[in-house]
C-alpha cells in the first residue's frame, strides 16, 4: 500500500512539474551567442524581422517576412537586405555585414490564411564573408525535442518610438527562455480550424513577448524552428499562458537543401493566396 502511495505521488510530482515553468526573462542578447541569427530589412516599415546563416549565400527566414503587407506579393530582391554580425541598430560594430538578396525562394504551399509551410530562403547576391569572429551558420537541430524541454527564442526588440529615449530605445537583438508545450495539449486549445501541424511545435511562456514570424528558437545550441503564430488559451484563473506556434525545421530540411541548388527564379507574380 505505502509503495502504490509513493507512485502515485511520483505521478502527480511528475504532472505538476510539466506545467511549472522558469518565469520567462526577456533578456539583451550578448557578442556570440547567437551568431547566425541576422536581421532581413523590407520595404516594411518599422518592421525588423529576423533570419538564420544557412550558409555564406543562404539565409532563413519566414514566409510572411519577405511579402508586401497585402500578402500577395514577395518583394522585389534588390529591395531586402541582410545584416550580419551585429547585434545594434547603433553603433555600428566593425563586424558588421550588409548584403542584398539576390533571388528569394518562398515555400510553394505557404497559406497566409494558416500559416502553413511559414518559411522561405534568401539567397545572397554576394556571400557573407566566412569564418568571422561575429557570423556563423547555424547548427540546425534534427532530432525530436522532449515536452517541457527549456529553448531560447531570439527576437528584435522594436520600439514604438525611439526618438523618445535614444539611449535606451535602440532596435536590439533580445532572447527570452521559453518551454516546449504538448503539441496535442496546444492544439486542443487552438479550439478552431487552424490546427497544430505535427511540422509545428508549441511552446509556452508566463508572459506576453512581442514576436515576429521569422523568430528563430534555438535547443541547446541547434536551430530547431522559426515562429510561426501566437495565442492564448481560452480564458481561465489565473491567466493563460502564451503559446507560441513556431515551424519545425527539420521537416523542410530536403525544401531548404533544394533551395540551396535552384536555378530557377520564384515563378513570377506568384500568390500564395490563389492557391
Amino acid at each position: 500500500m505505502a509503495k502504490c502511495t509513493f507512485l502515485l505521488l511520483l505521478v502527480i510530482g511528475a504532472l505538476i512539474g510539466s506545467k511549472a515553468q522558469t518565469p520567462t526573462l526577456l533578456r539583451d542578447a550578448i557578442w556570440g551567442e547567437f551568431p547566425s541569427v541576422v536581421q532581413v530589412k523590407t520595404p516594411r516599415e518599422n518592421q525588423f524581422c529576423l533570419g538564420t546563416v544557412l550558409n555564406e549565400n543562404h539565409v532563413l527566414t519566414s514566409a510572411f517576412c519577405v511579402l508586401r503587407y497585402d500578402r500577395m506579393r514577395v518583394f522585389p530582391a534588390r529591395l531586402v537586405r541582410v545584416v550580419g554580425g551585429d547585434i545594434n541598430v547603433a553603433p555600428v560594430a566593425y563586424t558588421r555585414q550588409t548584403r542584398t538578396a539576390h533571388h528569394i525562394f518562398v515555400h510553394e504551399n505557404y497559406r497566409p490564411h494558416t500559416f502553413e509551410n511559414n518559411i522561405a530562403v534568401i539567397r545572397l547576391a554576394e556571400p557573407f564573408h566566412l569564418p568571422s569572429n561575429a557570423i556563423e551558420p547555424a547548427p540546425i537541430r534534427m532530432r525530436i525535442v522532449p515536452d517541457t524541454h527549456p529553448c531560447d527564442v531570439v527576437t528584435w526588440y522594436r520600439p514604438a518610438g525611439i526618438e523618445v529615449n535614444p539611449g535606451l530605445e535602440i532596435p536590439r537583438q533580445q532572447a527570452f527562455n521559453v518551454n516546449i508545450r504538448n503539441r496535442d495539449a496546444c492544439a486542443a486549445e487552438r479550439r478552431t480550424e487552424l490546427s497544430v501541424q505535427e511540422s509545428a511545435i508549441c511552446t509556452y511562456t508566463t508572459t506576453t513577448m512581442n514576436v515576429v514570424q521569422g523568430d528563430p528558437m534555438f535547443c541547446e545550441g541547434e536551430l530547431t524552428s522559426i515562429q510561426s503564430f501566437t495565442f492564448l488559451p481560452p480564458g481561465q484563473q489565473p491567466q493563460p499562458q502564451p503559446n507560441l506556434v513556431s515551424t519545425q525545421v527539420r521537416f523542410y530540411i530536403h525544401w531548404i537543401n533544394s533551395q540551396l541548388n535552384r536555378t530557377q527564379p520564384m515563378p513570377e507574380g506568384w500568390n500564395p493566396v490563389e492557391f
